[in-house]
């Protein structure tokens, strides 16, 4: 930040030759050509508004999920501050209230249980399924039978105004994970149960 800040006012196309350009995942491979490019000299240069872009994207995905947070910030702050003051002191009550096991290995035993019975599901119901076709071939092994587009739901852009109001931007499949350990999920070849 303290790069983009320094160079916020310029004009130039590339950063200085002598400034350290900080790497960071997002830079991806998307970005990469882009970012990085060759001058008129033939020296590999980092192109100034691309890098900007890139990294005040990734910047906002992190703040999003709290990888990174803001000192001071409000909803934006460190996620050791959302715990309750008292956590430490009443964690065997937090606990309860989660329904997790104060035991670490006894919650990752119950989540692998989980996670195979539900492998077990899906191997057993994944011969029934007629939209899908397993087996060797050169553009991949997994076909799926591609479905009719189906008409938006009438209270989806409700739903998703009261979600981005109450969250804010919320990655889609955030959302859909959430659902996936609040309630049972149907297929067309049979039920997976979660959480």
């Amino acid at each position: 930040m303290e790069l983009i800040g320094r160079h916020a006012s310029g004009v130039l196309r590339y950063y200085p030759a002598e400034e350290t350009i900080p790497a960071h995942r997002g830079v991806s491979a998307d970005w990469r050509e882009l970012v990085y490019q060759t001058d008129k000299h033939g020296k590999q240069r980092v192109v100034r508004m691309v890098y900007e872009v890139c990294t005040l994207q990734a910047l906002r995905d992190q703040l999003r999920c709290k990888e990174i947070w803001v000192v001071g910030a409000d909803r934006w702050r460190n996620p050791a501050e959302d715990l309750p003051a008292d956590f430490e002191q009443r964690r065997i009550e937090h606990y309860e209230a989660l329904r997790k096991p104060l035991d670490g290995s006894e919650f990752i035993a119950a989540m692998q249980a989980e996670m195979r019975a539900e492998l077990d599901a899906l191997h057993t119901a994944l011969p029934k399924c007629d939209w899908l076709e397993i087996k060797e071939r050169r553009s991949g092994a997994i076909k799926l039978t591609p479905v009719p587009k189906q008409a938006e739901p009438t209270n989806l852009r409700k739903m998703k105004r009261a979600i981005r109001t109450r969250w804010g931007q919320v990655p889609l499949i955030d959302i859909v994970k959430e659902t996936v350990l609040r309630a049972p999920i149907r297929f067309g070849c049979g039920v997976f149960a979660s959480r």
